[in-house]
C-alpha cells in the first residue's frame, strides 16, 4: 500500500473512533440519551453473611415489591417509586435523576394488611416519614409478611453510567416455641396453653429507630399438637407448637415472654424475651446485643415440661441449640 494512501487510511480510522467515543452517555448532545443510573438491593446484614434479599422477598406470599422514597439533598420529598416483577427478580432498578445529590429510602414487604405508612407528598420532611404494625387494641395476632428497611445518600455524576448497591436490614422477627412433655404418651391440648410476648415497639421512623413506647401484645398466629418418636419407635411424645412474630427488638427495652397452663394463674415462665434470645449470641460472634438482634430474624425455643398431675413444670429450655438452666430463667422477674 502507497504510503501516502495508508497514513489517509489511518487517520480515517482513528477519526472514526473519536466519533465512536464521542457517542456514549459521557457526551453532552442532544441526540445521545444521557447515561443510565441503576440501584441493586442487598440484604447481607444477617447471620448467613450472603445476599438474601431476592430469594426471601420473591419468596413471599404478597407484598413482593420495594417502596423507593426519593428525597433532595436536603432531606424534601421528590417522588416514589414501586419496584416489583421482573425489576424486583433481576434486582437492577433504573433511577431516572439529573446529576446531583438525593437521600432514598427504601421499604420492602411493606403492604396494606399489616401495616400503615406514611404517604409524602411534594416538599414534605424524610424525617416525618413513619410506618407502624396495624393492631388491634394493643394485640397483633397474624403472620406479619417480611419488612426490610435501609437509607442511602446517592450521588448521580454529570456523566458515567452507575450502578450502586443498596443495603437493608430486616425488621420482622419470628419465634418458634416447642413445648414438649418429658414424659412419653401424655395428651396436651394446644388451647391448654397462652404463650404471649410483650414489647414497646410497635412503629418505626425513617433513621429505624421506634417512635412510641407504647406496649404491643404479640399472640401466636399459629398453635397446635405434633408429635415426635423416640429413637427405637416404641414412644410417643406430644409437643404444642407455635410461632409468633415482633417487630425489631431493641436491647434495653421491656419485653416479656410468658407461657401459661390453663390449670395455673400464673405463667410457669414469665422471662425478658429480648435478654432471654440475647442468651443464645455466642461468644465468638464479635458484635454488639443490637447487632445480633437485628442480624438474627428466626429464634426457636424449646422448653421440656412435667405435665404429671395435669400442671405445667418447666424442666429445661433450648433457645436456638443453646441449653438454658432453670437458675438462669429469672431474667429480670
Amino acid at each position: 500500500m502507497d504510503m501516502k494512501l495508508y497514513n489517509t487510511f489511518k487517520s480515517t480510522v482513528l477519526l472514526a473512533l473519536m466519533l465512536l467515543g464521542a457517542a456514549s452517555c459521557d457526551y453532552i448532545h442532544e441526540d445521545i440519551e444521557p447515561c443510565d443510573h441503576y440501584l441493586h438491593f442487598s440484604y447481607t446484614y444477617n447471620m448467613k453473611q450472603a445476599d438474601a434479599f431476592v430469594p426471601e422477598m420473591t419468596c413471599q406470599e404478597t407484598a413482593k415489591q420495594v417502596e423507593l422514597f426519593i428525597f433532595d439533598e436536603a432531606g424534601k420529598f421528590l417522588r416514589s417509586q414501586t419496584v416489583s416483577g421482573s425489576d424486583l427478580e433481576t434486582n437492577r432498578i433504573k433511577v431516572d435523576l439529573e446529576p446531583g445529590n438525593y437521600q432514598l429510602l427504601a421499604w420492602a414487604g411493606l403492604n396494606e394488611t399489616d401495616y400503615t405508612w406514611t404517604k409524602p407528598e411534594a416538599g414534605a420532611s424524610m424525617s416525618d416519614w413513619q410506618m407502624a404494625v396495624k393492631q388491634d387494641n394493643g394485640v397483633v395476632s397474624r403472620e406479619l409478611l417480611g419488612l426490610f428497611q435501609g437509607t442511602l445518600k446517592l450521588t448521580i455524576p454529570a456523566g458515567g453510567e452507575t450502578d450502586t448497591e443498596f443495603p437493608l436490614v430486616k425488621n420482622t422477627k419470628k419465634i418458634r416455641l416447642v413445648l414438649i412433655d418429658a414424659n412419653s404418651g401424655t395428651a396436651l391440648n394446644a388451647d391448654d396453653f397462652t404463650i404471649r410476648a410483650t414489647t414497646r415497639n410497635g412503629d418505626l421512623d425513617y433513621q429505624n429507630h421506634p417512635v412510641s413506647d407504647a406496649m404491643v401484645t404479640w399472640l401466636p398466629y399459629y398453635q397446635g399438637v405434633e408429635t415426635v418418636n423416640d429413637v427405637n419407635g416404641t414412644a410417643v411424645y406430644q409437643a404444642v407448637c407455635s410461632e409468633l412474630n415482633t417487630l425489631r427488638l431493641m436491647e434495653g427495652t421491656e419485653t416479656s415472654l410468658t407461657i401459661t397452663h390453663k390449670s395455673e394463674n400464673a405463667p410457669f415462665l414469665d422471662v425478658n424475651l429480648t435478654d432471654l434470645l440475647l442468651l443464645t449470641k455466642m461468644e465468638s460472634h464479635d458484635m454488639e446485643a443490637q447487632e445480633y438482634l437485628d442480624r438474627q430474624d428466626e429464634y426457636v425455643i424449646m422448653a421440656y415440661l412435667d405435665m404429671i398431675g395435669g400442671k405445667a413444670h418447666c424442666l429445661e429450655i433450648i433457645v436456638n441449640d443453646w441449653t438454658i438452666r432453670l437458675d438462669d430463667v429469672n431474667l429480670g422477674r
